[in-house]
C-alpha cells in the first residue's frame, strides 16, 4: 500500500469573503486542485486546464468559467500552459524537518520550465528563511546546481539577486555564472514612496523602527497595568531580521497597517495578553512563523461565551476583523 499524502487546509476558509465569493463551481475547483494527488509539497500542479475539467468530471466551459473566478481572486497562480502554483501553500504546509525540505527538489525537478516555476522557488527560499539554520542548509543542499544554472534564455540573475530585487534590499551586481529572470518591474518590499534624499536602506530602516514603536504603542504603552507585554527596548540585527522575514513571507506586512492589524488581533487575545495566567506573549515569540500563523487563524481567541473580548486599545487604534481575508495567506504572496 501506498503511503498516504495529507495537505492541511484552513477551516478559517469558510470565513474569508474572497472564497466565499466564489461560485460553487469555483470552490470545488479550488478544493480539488489543493487535495490533487500530484500536487507537490511546494504547492504547484503540472497538468492544464481540459484534462483538469476531464478529471473531475466537469464541462470543459463550466471549468474554465470557474477557474477564471479562482484566478482573479489570486488563489492560485497559471503560466498559462502547464503550471499551476499556490503562492502561500507552504504557509499550511510548512515542513515538518529539514528532509522535507531536501524532498521538495524531486517535486520542484518535475515541473515544467517557466517564470512561475523561478517565482515558486524564490517564494519557498523566503519561507525557509524565516525557519531554523537546518531548514536553510537544507534548502540551499538541495537546490544548489538549480540557484546557479542559468535559466532558458540565460539572463545573468541568480535566484539570490532576484529575491533581493523583488524585496527591495540592495541587489547585487550580475554575475556571469548565474541566472535567474528578473521580473520586469520588481515588487518593492517597502510600498511607500520614496522619500528624496532617503536612500532605500535608511527608508527601511524607518519601517523597522515604525514595526517596533507599533508594537510598543498597542500592547505596552496603552494598556493598562498588569495587561501590558513586555516593552521593546532594542530593536536587534536578530529581531530586525526576524520582521524582515515575516514581510517576505506575508505580503501584508510590507505595510504597516498590516503590523497594525497582526498586534491588534494580539491585544484581543487575553490569553497572549496575560490575563489567564502568569504566562504573556513576547515581540520574538509574536515573529515566531508558526505562532503567527496560529494568531492569525484565531487558535488563541477565547471561546464565544466563555469570556468577553479584550477591550479596544486607547489612541483610536483600529480593529481588524480576525476572520477577514485570512484565507488569503494562500492568495496573496
Amino acid at each position: 500500500m501506498s503511503k498516504r499524502r495529507y495537505r492541511k487546509i484552513s477551516v478559517c476558509i469558510w470565513n474569508d469573503a474572497k472564497f466565499m465569493a466564489l461560485s460553487n463551481d469555483a470552490k470545488l475547483i479550488v478544493f480539488f486542485m489543493l487535495t490533487h494527488p500530484d500536487l507537490t509539497q511546494l504547492g504547484a500542479l503540472r497538468a492544464n486546464v481540459p484534462g483538469l475539467a476531464c478529471e473531475l468530471g466537469m464541462e470543459l466551459e463550466a471549468f474554465t468559467k470557474g477557474f477564471e473566478e479562482v484566478l482573479n481572486q489570486g488563489i492560485v497562480k497559471h503560466d498559462g500552459k502547464l503550471l499551476f502554483w499556490f503562492p502561500n501553500f507552504l504557509r499550511y504546509n510548512l515542513p515538518e524537518s529539514p528532509n522535507v525540505v531536501t524532498n521538495w527538489q524531486k517535486g520542484y525537478d518535475g515541473l515544467p520550465e517557466s517564470p512561475l516555476k523561478d517565482e515558486l522557488l524564490i517564494g519557498a527560499k523566503a519561507l525557509v528563511d524565516g525557519l531554523s539554520k537546518a531548514f536553510q542548509e537544507a534548502f540551499t543542499k538541495a537546490f544548489a546546481e538549480t540557484l546557479v544554472q542559468p535559466s532558458p534564455n540565460h539572463r545573468a540573475y541568480n535566484i539570490e539577486h532576484r529575491e533581493e530585487d523583488i524585496y527591495g534590499e540592495t541587489p547585487s551586481e550580475p554575475s556571469s555564472d548565474s541566472g535567474v529572470d528578473l521580473p520586469a518591474e520588481p515588487e518593492p518590499l517597502l510600498e511607500p514612496e520614496a522619500v528624496k534624499g532617503k536612500t532605500k536602506a535608511q527608508e527601511e530602516e524607518e519601517f523597522l523602527t515604525d514595526v517596533a514603536a507599533m508594537y510598543n504603542a498597542i500592547l505596552v504603552d496603552e494598556q493598562p497595568e498588569g495587561r501590558k507585554l513586555p516593552k521593546l527596548i532594542k530593536l536587534s540585527d536578530k529581531r530586525k531580521k526576524l520582521i524582515r522575514a515575516r514581510m517576505k513571507f506575508d505580503a501584508e506586512l510590507r505595510d504597516i497597517g498590516g503590523w497594525e492589524t497582526y498586534f491588534t488581533r494580539v491585544h484581543n487575545c487575553p490569553y497572549l495578553m496575560g490575563e489567564v495566567n502568569s504566562w504573556s506573549a513576547y515581540f520574538d515569540w509574536l515573529l515566531d512563523v508558526n505562532n503567527m500563523l496560529r494568531i492569525q487563524e484565531g487558535a488563541f481567541l477565547p471561546k464565544q461565551g466563555k469570556k468577553k473580548a479584550a477591550p479596544k486599545p486607547a489612541g483610536g487604534s483600529s480593529v481588524a476583523a480576525h476572520n477577514d481575508d485570512v484565507f488569503a495567506d494562500f492568495v496573496e504572496g
